[in-house]
């Protein structure tokens, strides 16, 4: 009976020590890899304000994200974001697999700014999507699905993505060349990275940035023509 008691003593210390250690030290790491990975990926500047995050609850929260408007464009954000609230499912982190029940967006603003026939927002989906990790296979063969469990890494599934109080503003195009600032409707996605049994971050980052923009370009569509039949 002692021993037990004193090997239920030695978890609790032992996991005490995980959890303290977990959520202190990945903080700055979240940070040091947005600030340093996150412009090589996305081809433009990356910050964000704060990151916490605890592996044992599950529970996180990111502040102040900041994607810069990509090389070309005037100086200034493309997206920011106030928030980002994080609930993970605690048993899928250390799978292979990890489980995101829900991802909240909080007042996110889109600066899109059309240069020619290009937008911001697409070039930062496009340098993306150049990014994205593919298993290495010989002979490669482009036609063939690919199967994110021969990439290495963490896979995710993203159970619901709500986007509160979006907004974006920008300019008419021509001829009215007017400003405009729209708030948009609150956006909610589901089952992200389901079909695949998991996708790698890059991966599922790139579908929900995808979906955004499909509603900046409706709403953006409906700001012109509202404005149009004035």
């Amino acid at each position: 009976m002692k021993k037990i008691f004193l090997l239920m003593l030695l978890s609790g210390v032992i996991a005490f020590g995980i959890s303290s250690y977990t959520t202190v030290s990945i903080n700055p790491i979240l940070k040091k890899t947005a600030h340093y990975i996150g412009p090589k990926v996305m081809g433009t500047r990356v910050q964000l304000e704060d990151a916490k995050l605890s592996t044992l609850s599950g529970y996180g929260t990111i502040h102040n994200v900041y994607l810069a408007n990509p090389v070309g464009f005037p100086r200034g954000h493309c997206i920011q974001i106030g928030e980002i609230d994080i609930n993970m499912l605690p048993s899928s982190i250390g799978t292979g697999t990890i489980i995101i029940d829900n991802l909240t967006i909080k007042a996110m603003d889109i600066s899109h700014i059309t240069n020619r026939k290009e937008n911001n927002f697409d070039i930062l989906l496009q340098n993306l999507r150049n990014k994205l990790p593919e298993p290495r296979e010989f002979p490669p063969n482009p036609s063939k699905d690919i199967d994110y469990k021969k990439v290495i890494g963490n896979r995710y599934i993203i159970k619901n993505v709500h986007v509160i109080t979006p907004s974006v503003s920008g300019s008419m195009p021509k001829p009215q060349k007017a400003n405009f600032s729209v708030i948009m409707d609150d956006m909610h996605f589901t089952d992200i990275g389901e079909a695949e049994n998991g996708v790698p971050f890059l991966v599922a980052l790139e579908q929900i940035l995808t979906k955004i923009e499909h509603n900046v370009e409706y709403a953006i569509m409906d700001t012109h023509f509202r404005y149009k039949d004035r």
